[in-house]
């Protein structure tokens, strides 16, 4: 497959819509993932091994609130109709 036919196929597979998505998507996941680590960064207390558990505890909860945030946009997009799989 050419690079011409792929990048064709592309821009008709892909809505500009669905790029602003993923992109406002983004942005909510990049904020969750800074205000927990700034939350935990400021909280820890204690030596080194602290910052090391605040770390991870850090990982943790912006990983499992993203996820969270991911699941919620999707449903969202579903019951709007926004979603691009019919």
């Amino acid at each position: 497959m050419s690079f011409r036919i792929y990048f064709q196929a592309v821009a008709e597979a892909i809505l500009l819509r669905d790029v602003a998505f993923m992109l406002i998507k983004s942005l909510v996941f990049a904020t969750i993932i800074v205000q927990v680590g700034c939350l935990e960064g400021l909280r820890v207390r204690g030596g080194p091994e602290a910052v090391g558990h605040s770390t991870t505890a850090a990982v943790v909860k912006s990983t499992f609130l993203v996820i969270l945030a991911d699941l919620l946009a999707t449903a969202i997009f579903y019951l709007f109709g926004w979603s691009s799989v019919q």
